[in-house]
């Protein structure tokens, strides 16, 4: 697994990442310059995935890019549910 050590940031006029090896592509399609409005991510062939900002609201890209494997699915299927619910209370702010 490879994990950025340093957050990457897209903006309208640096709108891509490339991933390790060229395997994929993130391109932020619109913005702006406070929401994503559209962005997709590409395999090396440029094959394109639907606009993925509708999930986070357009305030935010979390991606993991991975073939089927066992590791991964392990992970998602023990901790995504709690990593999500996590996120749901910081959004929220602290308790009034």
């Amino acid at each position: 697994m490879i994990a950025n050590k340093d957050a990457i940031v897209l903006d309208s006029t640096n709108n891509v990442f490339v991933g390790p090896n060229q395997y994929f592509k993130v391109v932020v399609d619109s913005f702006d310059g406070t929401t994503i409005k559209a962005w997709h991510i590409e395999d090396p062939k440029g094959n394109k995935s639907v606009n993925l900002a509708t999930s986070s609201k357009g305030k935010h890209i979390d991606l993991l890019v991975t073939k089927a494997n066992r590791t991964v699915d392990h992970f998602i299927t023990r901790y995504a549910g709690r990593i999500y619910a996590e996120w749901d209370k910081l959004r929220e702010g602290p308790a009034q």
